[in-house]
């Protein structure tokens, strides 16, 4: 998948009304989420491209890799 596509369906998975804001680092794309018990992390881990996730406090983390966090942000 293009980080277009990756970023297309997070963000359809998540609800795109419910992400507050988006950043990253190397390998994650962070989210700040309105109701962060709203995600569900099994639909997340199917995504191709999608390493992992991490739920850190009220951040939602998507392992995407080095370079891809960033395209996909």
């Amino acid at each position: 998948m293009s980080p277009q596509e990756i970023a297309q369906a997070v963000a359809e998975t998540l609800g795109k009304k419910n992400i507050a804001s988006a950043s990253h680092c190397m390998t994650r794309l962070r989210l700040s989420l309105k109701a962060p018990g709203a995600y569900r992390k099994d639909a997340l881990q199917k995504i191709p491209g999608v390493l992992g996730v991490n739920l850190a406090k009220e951040e939602l983390q998507i392992v995407l890799g080095p370079g891809r966090a960033a395209a996909v942000t």
